[in-house]
């Protein structure tokens, strides 16, 4: 049997309508790696507000009343203050939220690497 698969292409000539399947092979790629980055994104965005939340914890000796006594009194002291330093605090805010991203997505980095990188096996059938 000499049935010609979709895979038998590859080894032939190439025809004029090739880099059509080209393109689209290449565009399909893409969006695989792009929505597996965009997942890996939304779990390292997850994951820093679990740091975030785990610090409020510890403040609050790991009890309920004592992690919304912290986070009410956080935001008693916020509201109680005007327009310059809650700027600044904003801004101290913004900054430490960009250190613990990045150190959560150091710790995540071979998983994105994995992902950036992936290779595909041997065709089959």
């Amino acid at each position: 049997m000499n049935a010609l698969t979709p895979f038998d292409t590859d080894w032939k000539t190439p025809t004029p309508f090739s880099w059509k399947r080209a393109f689209a092979r290449a565009f399909a790629d893409m969006c695989y790696v792009l929505l597996r980055t965009s997942g890996w994104m939304a779990m390292t965005l997850l994951a820093t507000f679990g740091v975030a939340i785990l610090f409020f914890m510890m403040l609050g000796d790991f009890t309920a009343i004592g992690f919304f006594s912290q986070v009410a009194n956080l935001g008693t002291h916020f509201v109680a203050a005007d327009s310059a330093r809650r700027a600044v605090f904003g801004d101290q805010l913004f900054f430490t939220f960009i250190v613990a991203f990045g150190v959560v997505a150091l710790l995540r980095g071979k998983l994105l690497l994995a992902i950036v990188t992936s290779t595909k096996g041997t065709r089959h059938g």
